[in-house]
């Protein structure tokens, strides 16, 4: 077995116009997408899907040596394939585009768990890759993308897969309401994951402490923002993340991925990754899973993982435009 060709992810660019999936090498990254497309319709993460189509005794996964193939929703995987296929089939018409398409939706709908969740890869095969995942958007890029299949972003898929893709979304919005953590009886935020019987945060990698969690939860505000006439439920769900997203931001430093956080009078606001449930103070940990409630005492994860987040930034902006028209209880217009 020959491992697959790595790169760093696969994702729809602005740069891929509609001109630009005219050309020939829109098509060929067509083909090599659908070739490395696995037997139960995703895809796997890092595979460079531009260097070539997959050949006999290549696996589907560029991650080890092992003869494995993971279909994953981690780092935006099979989500962002199905949308470059559903451009060129739209500039192309070609049928081999469709088809592709349409098993890789089956994949999301087959996976997605009967609490309208998803795990980070199906089949399920243990760990924490089980729970009910919004780490790095991995629920939300699957809701995302079969919302957009609901409202006709697709014409070519059959009114019958639109209508099975609008039921799939309501039930995830169901768990997004249904995860939202409480604590002393008001709603907060969610974690990067959640048990998928109780529903309760709990951790993943050993780092990865069971926590609440600003940078998805951002995501979920976004998504749940797009809601077309919210209920009362979602409204309190949005709402409520809200309020706590702006108790929870830090004021006066900066953060760099690669090189770790730096003080800067009047910088601000970011945010935790993860934050201690009941206390809201930010939490840490090495690969030894010993909670740290100071980033400079980290030691082997210091560096090369996002401790620190923004993305609350331009959740918490969309927010406001969305209370405008969605005032709390009690509130006019």
């Amino acid at each position: 077995m020959r491992r697959a060709p790595y790169g760093r992810g696969f994702q729809v660019t602005a740069t891929m116009t509609t001109a630009w999936f005219a050309t020939d090498t829109a098509r060929q990254i067509a083909a090599n997408i659908i070739s490395f497309q696995a037997p139960n319709g995703g895809w796997s993460k890092h595979v460079d899907v531009t260097q070539h189509p997959r050949q006999k005794g290549e696996s589907y996964f560029a991650e080890s040596e092992k003869w494995q193939w993971i279909s994953t929703l981690d780092n935006n995987s099979t989500t962002e394939q199905l949308r470059f296929l559903g451009l060129a089939y739209t500039a192309h018409a070609n049928v081999e585009y469709r088809a592709a398409f349409l098993r890789g939706m089956e994949f999301l709908l087959n996976s997605q768990f009967p609490n309208g969740c998803w795990p980070q890869i199906w089949p399920l095969e243990g760990s924490y890759h089980d729970a009910a995942t919004f780490n790095d958007d991995a629920t939300i890029s699957a809701a995302s993308f079969l919302r957009d299949v609901a409202s006709g972003a697709y014409p070519f898929v059959a009114a019958s897969d639109r209508e099975r893709a609008r039921l799939a979304t309501e039930r995830a919005i169901e768990c997004l309401l249904d995860t939202q953590t409480v604590v002393d009886g008001r709603l907060t935020v969610w974690g990067q994951q959640h048990d998928p019987i109780t529903l309760r945060p709990t951790g993943a990698r050993s780092y990865e402490l069971a926590s609440l969690t600003a940078q998805e939860s951002a995501n979920i505000i976004r998504f749940l923002v797009r809601t077309p006439s919210p209920n009362a439920r979602v409204s309190a769900a949005v709402h409520s993340a809200a309020d706590w997203l702006k108790s929870t931001q830090i004021h006066g430093h900066t953060y760099s991925f690669e090189a770790g956080r730096k003080d800067v009078p009047g910088a601000g606001p970011l945010w935790a990754r993860m934050y201690e449930i009941g206390t809201n103070r930010p939490i840490f940990s090495d690969r030894n899973g010993i909670k740290l409630y100071d980033w400079n005492q980290l030691v082997d994860r210091r560096t090369g993982y996002g401790w620190y987040t923004y993305a609350p930034v331009l959740a918490l902006r969309q927010y406001e435009n969305w209370a405008r028209k969605h005032p709390r209880p009690g509130i006019s217009r």
